[in-house]
């Protein structure tokens, strides 16, 4: 699997999008217990998303992202082969036998 980086650029936040976004946390949701996600963020302007996605390649990751519920509102998409990508690892709470 190859790793893919998108950075995707939006217009002002309208009240349509605003209602698109339940969906679309729900599916990014989906992609991040699938495996699929490996990153997503968010500008604090709204207008720029970042995330990082694992697919086959790099036309399975495009309709990934098409497949966005706020797609049909993405103004500039550019999608980039990532060589290395990290992360730090989620931190777990210790589990405990008591």
């Amino acid at each position: 699997m190859t790793q893919y980086l998108f950075n995707i650029e939006l217009p002002p936040f309208t009240e349509e999008m605003t209602d698109t976004i339940p969906a679309h946390k729900e599916y990014v949701d989906k992609l991040f217990a699938e495996g699929i996600m490996l990153s997503y963020s968010v500008s604090v302007q709204r207008n720029m998303i970042w995330c990082v996605i694992e697919a086959e390649d790099e036309q399975e990751a495009l309709e990934i992202i098409a497949a966005f519920p706020l797609h049909k509102f993405f103004t500039e998409t550019s999608c980039h082969q990532l060589l290395i990508h990290n992360m730090s690892p989620s931190s777990l709470s210790d589990i405990s036998l008591n």
